[in-house]
C-alpha cells in the first residue's frame, strides 16, 4: 500500500507558481534556466541585438534577449581590400603624374593637324564666337572638373569618415580614389604629349596672335580631352561609392551619380564652346575617364573574391628586412 501511494505522488504534475498573464512566455513555460541568445560585441557594434540583457521575472537565473529589428549593413557589399602595394602604387602613379607634367616637355611643333566633318561640325555648333564668351566657358568647365574630381574624396571623408565612424572605410576608399585620378591623369597626359595634336583655337591665332588665347601653353596638347578624363574618372567612383558600397541610405545619395554624369557631359561640351578642344578628343578623355574609373574598383574587387591567391608583403623587423608570399599552392 506504501509503496501504491509513493507511485500515485510522484505521478502528480507539479503546480506552476501564479503569475500575470503578461508575464514572459519563456517564464510560465518553464522553471528551470535556459540558455539565452548568445550577445556577442560585433552583434551589438551592427546594431543587430541591443546591448542590454535582461532578467525574466520570477525565474532566478534565467535571461531572455529582446529581439530588435534588424539593421542593414554598411557598406552593403562590403569595401575592397586596400594593402602595402596599394599605397606604393598610388605613390608611384603621383610621381609618375608630376614626372610626365614637368620632366617631358611640352611638344611645341603639332603632329596631327588633320581635320575631318566631325569635328568642325561640332565645333561650328558649340563654340562661343565671343571671345568673353570663351574664356567663361573655360572658367566654368575648371571649376566643374575641380570638384566633380573632389566629389569622391569628400564622400570618402565626410560619408564613410565623419557620418558613419568607418575611418578604416574612408582611409580605403581614399587610396583608390588617388589611384584611379592619378592614373587617369597620368596617361591623358603622356597621350597628348605623344600624340600633339593642334588646339582648335590656334586656327585663329594664325589670323590674329592677339587673342588671350594665344598666349596659353599646351597648344598642341588637344588629344585627349584632360579634364573631361579626370570628369569621367571621378565619375565612375561616385558612382561606385553611392550605387555599389551604397554609402549612403539617402534619396541624395541614389541621385549622386546621374547628377555627376551629367556634370561630365556639360564638362565636356563647355570644352568645345571655349574652343580648346575637338569633339573627338572629348570623347576619348570621356572612354579614358570612365574605364579607368571602373577598372580599379572592380579589380580590386576581383581580387577579393580570390582569397586564396597568393599575397606578396613587405616585412620589416628589428633584425630583418624582407618580403612575405602568403596563400595557397
Amino acid at each position: 500500500m506504501s509503496l501504491l501511494l509513493a507511485l500515485l505522488v510522484a505521478s502528480v504534475p507539479r503546480a506552476q507558481p501564479n503569475l500575470p498573464d503578461d508575464a514572459p512566455l519563456l517564464a510560465r513555460a518553464s522553471d528551470r534556466p535556459t540558455l539565452a541568445r548568445p550577445v556577442t560585441p560585433e552583434a551589438i557594434a551592427q546594431g543587430t541585438v541591443p546591448p542590454a540583457v535582461t532578467q525574466a521575472p520570477g525565474v532566478p537565473g534565467q535571461t531572455t534577449v529582446p529581439i530588435a529589428p534588424t539593421t542593414p549593413t554598411w557598406p552593403a557589399h562590403g569595401v575592397p581590400p586596400v594593402g602595402t602595394w596599394d599605397i606604393v602604387a598610388a605613390g608611384a602613379l603621383g610621381a609618375a603624374l608630376l614626372t610626365v607634367q614637368f620632366a617631358v616637355p611640352a611638344p611645341t611643333v603639332p603632329r596631327w593637324t588633320d581635320q575631318n566633318g566631325f569635328d568642325n561640325g561640332i565645333r561650328s555648333v558649340l563654340r562661343v564666337s565671343g571671345e568673353g564668351g570663351r574664356q567663361a566657358m573655360g572658367y566654368t568647365s575648371d571649376a566643374l572638373v575641380y570638384l566633380l574630381i573632389a566629389a569622391p574624396f569628400l564622400n570618402a571623408t565626410l560619408v564613410a569618415g565623419v557620418e558613419h565612424e568607418r575611418w578604416d572605410v574612408a582611409w580605403r576608399l581614399l587610396v583608390l580614389d588617388a589611384q584611379t585620378v592619378f592614373l587617369a591623369t597620368t596617361i591623358t597626359l603622356s597621350v597628348q604629349k605623344a600624340v600633339a595634336r593642334e588646339r582648335p583655337f590656334v586656327q585663329e591665332c594664325r589670323t590674329n596672335p592677339n587673342l588671350q588665347d594665344c598666349s596659353q601653353g599646351g597648344q598642341n596638347q588637344s588629344f585627349p580631352s584632360g579634364h573631361t578624363t579626370a570628369a569621367f574618372a571621378a565619375v565612375a567612383l561616385e558612382c561606385f561609392h553611392h550605387g555599389y558600397l551604397d554609402t549612403s541610405h539617402t534619396g541624395w545619395g541614389a541621385a549622386v551619380c546621374p547628377l555627376t554624369v551629367t556634370a561630365a557631359i556639360g564638362t565636356g561640351i563647355l570644352r568645345i564652346a571655349a574652343d580648346r578642344h575637338w569633339a573627338t578628343d572629348i570623347i576619348a578623355g570621356a572612354a579614358i575617364g570612365a574605364l579607368v574609373g571602373y577598372a580599379i574598383p572592380a579589380l580590386h574587387l576581383l581580387w577579393e573574391e580570390k582569397k586564396d591567391a597568393p599575397v606578396l608583403t613587405p616585412t620589416i623587423s628589428g633584425t630583418t628586412v624582407g618580403l612575405t608570399l602568403a596563400g595557397r599552392f
